[in-house]
């Protein structure tokens, strides 16, 4: 059995979810699909203000077609920015100081599972429930499922790097 001892950031997670987010990019069909979705909405959006700047450039006063023309760029940027926004008020708020993901852990690896403790929590997973193996420059990412997966920092699996490649080799690529 080998084992060794981490602690994960927030950055840990901002990279979990990119790579998340290229496993479903890559799903076939689902990126034409969302951006087909996006277009039509954003081909209503446009239809709907010009046909209100139309209407407003018949009845309405200079002035207030200026206020309104400021209103709907001022909508315009929040709704553009609201994603993002919305996302890191997420991060910002999502993990407890004490809670599982920032906490120290171990892990251990065996022929058959993969352990990992902390002072609140153990879980052992059998390599048989593990889907796919992707991977950044810092974390390996053991996926349970299409997004959640098991982060491991490759600082905390270097002194057993060639156990782990073997243990999981058979995740690499898959989809």
């Amino acid at each position: 059995m080998s084992a060794a001892s981490f602690a994960l950031t927030p950055t840990d997670f901002a990279r979990l979810q990119k790579v998340v987010g290229r496993r479903v990019g890559r799903k076939p069909g689902l990126s034409s699909t969302l951006f087909m979705l996006r277009a039509a909405v954003w081909v209503g959006v446009g239809l709907l203000v010009a046909a209100y700047v139309r209407v407003l450039d018949d009845y309405a006063e200079p002035p207030h077609l200026r206020f309104m023309a400021y209103l709907v760029m001022i909508v315009f940027l929040l709704l553009v920015s609201l994603p993002h926004v919305s996302q890191a008020l997420w991060r910002k708020h999502m993990f407890a100081p004490n809670g599982t993901f920032l906490s120290p852990q171990t892990v251990s690896i065996t022929d058959s599972a993969l352990t990992i403790q902390s002072a609140t929590m153990r879980s052992e997973l059998l390599w048989a429930g593990f889907m796919a193996r992707e991977e950044d420059d810092v974390n390996h990412y053991l996926f349970t499922d299409e997004m959640q997966a098991v982060v491991l920092p490759r600082s905390a699996t270097a002194s057993f790097a060639d156990e782990f490649e073997r243990l999981t080799s058979h995740l690499k690529n898959k989809p």
